[in-house]
C-alpha cells in the first residue's frame, strides 16, 4: 500500500510540476480584517515547488498586507478549474537587497516579458509553501491532492 501512495504522491507531484511552469500566481492577503487578492509573475527558486519568488509593487496593497501579516494564499489555475490547478499556503519574507538578484533573474528565465517591470519600484520576495493542494476535476483528482513540505531537519 506505501508503494500506491508513494505512485500516486508522484503523480500529483508531477502534476504540480506542470502547473508551476504558468507564470502568473494569485496571492490572497489580510491585514486588520480586510481581505485583498492580487496576482504576480513567479518562478520556482532552486527547483522546489515549495519555495516560490516573486516581485510587488513598492508602495502596493498587497506588499503592504504582507509587510503586516506574512501569511498568504496562493492559487495557479492555467487553463481553467476543469484542468489541473493548484492552491496552497504559505509564508511571504521580503528580500534584502542582496537577494534581489536572484529573484530577477529566475523571474527573467521564466517570463522574459517581465523585464519592464524590474526597472520600477518593486520588491523581491520569497514565498515558503506549507502545503499544496493539486486538483484535477477533467482527470477524477477530485477531492484535490495535498502535498506537504518535506522539511530537511
Amino acid at each position: 500500500m506505501a508503494a500506491d501512495s508513494q505512485i500516486a504522491d508522484q503523480s500529483v507531484r508531477d502534476k504540480l510540476t506542470d502547473i508551476l511552469t504558468y507564470t502568473s500566481i494569485d496571492l490572497a492577503t489580510s491585514k486588520d480584517g480586510i481581505n485583498w487578492c492580487s496576482n504576480a509573475f513567479f518562478a520556482e527558486l532552486d527547483s522546489d515547488p515549495f519555495r516560490l519568488t516573486l516581485i510587488l509593487e513598492s508602495g502596493g496593497r498587497t506588499l503592504d498586507h504582507l509587510r503586516a501579516n506574512p501569511n498568504v494564499g496562493v492559487k495557479v489555475v492555467p487553463a481553467g478549474f476543469i484542468n489541473p490547478f493548484a492552491q496552497g499556503l504559505g509564508t511571504a519574507t521580503v528580500r534584502d537587497q542582496a537577494d534581489r538578484d536572484e529573484t530577477f533573474q529566475a523571474l527573467l528565465r521564466k517570463e522574459p516579458q517581465i523585464e519592464p517591470f524590474l526597472a520600477t519600484p518593486v520588491e523581491a520576495l520569497v514565498i515558503d509553501i506549507d502545503w499544496w493542494r493539486v486538483t484535477h476535476v477533467g482527470g477524477g483528482l477530485l477531492p484535490g491532492r495535498v502535498l506537504q513540505r518535506i522539511s530537511s531537519s
